[in-house]
């Protein structure tokens, strides 16, 4: 073979790769319109906290007096339950003997001092039926106590539709419960 005939098959030969390579290059290479393309990727599901029941209150008191607390907080017609507001400070639940049925006394701050409890505190006690009956001595007055009653299950609805199981969940570790008997 002469020279120019291999000059000739290797520039063949480099062209035919540059082609291939060149279209190759082309096909795979996706055009650019201007717009993102979206991923379709699954938004990641929110973890949902389970709602309260009645049955878990029922087997967990210290659950059950933090929801009847809370409930009393977000109860315009229970003024003085205000007092419990602070919601870091926790509170103090002191169950008395009072007839046939038990009083909960309930003081602002799980580490209140006898010598800090001046006032007559707010109270509740557990009636039949799963009803809840709170009480208030109005500060500086001779009425009588200020007095509201409810049901466990209305105090469930309150705090699952107030998104607020969670909360309450993690409130009842902030609660110190005394029994007197």
């Amino acid at each position: 073979m002469t020279l120019l005939k291999r000059r000739f098959l290797l520039l063949t030969g480099l062209l035919g790769l540059l082609l291939i390579g060149g279209g190759l290059a082309i096909f795979t290479h996706q055009p650019s319109t201007g717009t993102p393309t979206s991923s379709t990727s699954k938004p990641t599901p929110k973890r949902q906290t389970p709602k309260l029941t009645v049955h878990e209150l029922a087997h967990n008191p210290e659950l059950k007096y933090t929801s009847i607390i809370y409930f009393a907080l977000h109860q315009p017609k229970l003024q003085r339950w205000q007092e419990l507001s602070d919601l870091e400070a926790g509170w103090q639940v002191e169950r008395y003997p009072h007839g046939n049925d038990w009083r909960y006394l309930v003081w602002p701050d799980k580490h209140i001092t006898d010598a800090e409890k001046n006032l007559e505190p707010n109270w509740f006690r557990l009636t039949a039926h799963q009803g809840v009956a709170y009480d208030s001595m109005i500060v500086h007055s001779f009425r009588k106590d200020q007095t509201y009653s409810t049901t466990l299950p209305k105090i469930v609805t309150l705090i699952n539709e107030r998104h607020a199981a969670k909360q309450v969940r993690h409130l009842s570790h902030n609660l110190t419960v005394k029994s007197h008997k």
